[in-house]
C-alpha cells in the first residue's frame, strides 16, 4: 500500500488526539505508523479491538506536508 497522504492532510487538520473506528482508516494508519509519520496506538490484529488512537504527527509528519506545499525546484 503506498503511503496515504490524503488520509495525513486529514489527520493534521483533526483536533488530536482522534480515535479511529474504520477498519480501512486503520489499515492506513499502520503505513502512515511504519513510515514514522504519525504518533499513533494500534490495536493488535488479533486482539479484538477495533479503534486506533491517533496522538499526533511526528516530525518527519509535518516536515513532508511542508514539502508538499514548496514550490518545485527546476
Amino acid at each position: 500500500m503506498p503511503v496515504p497522504f490524503e488520509y495525513l492532510r486529514e489527520i493534521a487538520q483533526a483536533q488530536l488526539p482522534i480515535t479511529v473506528e474504520d477498519e480501512e482508516s486503520i489499515d492506513k494508519l499502520r503505513v502512515l505508523r511504519a513510515a514514522d509519520l504519525v504518533s499513533v496506538m494500534l490495536p493488535h490484529p488479533l486482539s479484538g479491538i477495533r479503534h486506533a488512537r491517533v496522538l499526533a504527527l511526528t516530525p518527519k509528519g509535518r516536515e513532508a506536508l511542508a514539502r508538499e506545499h514548496e514550490p518545485l525546484q527546476p
